[in-house]
């Protein structure tokens, strides 16, 4: 018998980001379907190179994307205009993703 019985799984960010509920928010937020695949496409490669990113609620790490969208900022931790920072959500039970400002955002 298998101890992962009635531990449900949570999907990759990859894979929340592409159901239509995700799709239609980000669309409708960004207005701009250039814009709206840009976004995505920059913010699943930021989650893609971050073990520990991947772990955390996607809800929240697009909270933190948009946010920093909405600021004109790159979620690129090459250009360090922001970061996505995972952190322990104990009344949760998981790994949130916060946004921080990084120096360069600052700047820019």
């Amino acid at each position: 018998m298998s101890n992962n019985q009635g531990i449900m799984q949570r999907p990759t960010f990859s894979a929340a980001i592409s159901t239509p509920g995700y799709q239609k928010l980000i669309n409708n937020t960004l207005k701009d379907p250039n814009k709206a695949q840009r976004f995505i496409a920059s913010i699943t490669s930021a989650v893609a190179i971050n073990p520990v990113l991947q772990e955390c609620d996607p809800k929240t790490i697009l909270s933190g994307a948009l946010l920093g969208e909405s600021l004109g900022l790159s979620p690129s931790p090459q250009l360090g205009q922001y970061y996505l920072v995972p952190f322990n959500n104990t009344k949760k039970g998981c790994k949130d993703a916060q946004f921080q400002l990084g120096y360069k955002g600052y700047v820019q």
